[in-house]
């Protein structure tokens, strides 16, 4: 069984147009292609799954839904496609996607069988506890698909533990029997072992923020045959720059989306090519990190 993972699409993101950017151009256009560019890969698979948060929001704008329903349709009209609720989703993806042949929408935990592949299917849940209740459904299944934070899981400066969020999944949470969970949620990608299980986070498609630029987004590709193995899969993303001096601007290449710390900094960095998308207002401290630069990949 081979299976093509993605997650946080994040489509129909709203942002302010970034200035020096193509009239009409919203990180949304970002999103979109990256989201392309993830199902692109599906050709070769047997199955493919979204570990949630599709939309930016419960009720996303109606092209954004309308484009998500066809790019969907026409993977599911070649290989098995299951889309996962996420935190973003919570209203339920039922309200958005259609029943389609082929695409399975779970926004309830589900059991399902796949040609006797076994996968367990738990959206997310604003507490551990309540995501356990759920998860038993899973027990003994070949693959956990699961929109969720679990401990030792970490995003920039924040390890995750029980409790903290509420939601956070630990060992006593899993199913039994289950060794292999592929999850969403954490916008960086990274792997977790959680007791006997391995817990791998798939990212984010698209940057989403500044706290992001650094962070190299993608896919996992999935094989599931005497045992689990795992590719992550890169993928381009929209180059970010913070700019805090003249020296950073000579990093800057067009179609960058530039975080700057005062206004004639955002000048030259937009007749550079690069686009403003945001503007700090000092006084402002850069931490060694901050200052360093995204390149166009």
């Amino acid at each position: 069984m081979r299976i093509l993972q993605l997650s946080d699409t994040h489509l129909g993101v709203r942002s302010r147009p970034p200035t020096g950017a193509p009239p009409g151009w919203s990180r949304a256009d970002d999103h979109r292609l990256a989201f392309d560019r993830a199902l692109a890969l599906a050709d070769d698979v047997d199955l493919v799954v979204h570990t949630g948060d599709l939309f930016d929001r419960s009720r996303p704008p109606r092209k954004a839904a309308e484009e998500a329903i066809a790019a969907l349709g026409a993977v599911a009209r070649r290989v098995p496609v299951i889309v996962l609720r996420g935190n973003h989703d919570r209203r339920g993806l039922h309200r958005n996607i259609p029943s389609l042949p082929n695409l399975r929408v779970v926004d309830t935990a589900e059991r399902i069988d796949i040609g006797g592949f076994i996968l367990g299917a738990v959206p997310h849940f604003y507490s551990g506890d309540g995501w356990a209740a759920a998860a038993r459904i899973a027990e003994g299944a070949d693959l956990l698909i699961a929109h969720q934070s679990f401990e030792g899981s970490r995003v920039p400066g924040f390890r995750f533990r029980v409790g903290t969020p509420h939601e956070t999944v630990g060992e006593q949470h899993l199913p039994s029997g289950v060794r292999t969970i592929a999850t969403g949620h954490l916008h960086p990608r990274q792997v977790v072992q959680l007791g006997d299980a391995t817990i791998v986070h798939c990212g984010s498609t698209e940057r989403t923020s500044f706290t992001e630029r650094l962070q190299t987004k993608g896919v996992v590709r999935w094989t599931f045959g005497a045992a689990a193995e795992w590719e992550m899969i890169d993928l381009p993303s929209r180059a970010m720059a913070v700019v805090t001096d003249a020296s950073d601007l000579a990093r800057v290449a067009p179609g960058t989306l530039v975080r700057a710390v005062d206004p004639q900094l955002e000048h030259e960095a937009v007749a550079r090519g690069g686009w403003v998308y945001e503007h700090v207002e000092r006084p402002f401290v850069v931490r060694p990190a901050e200052a360093q630069v995204a390149l166009p990949m």
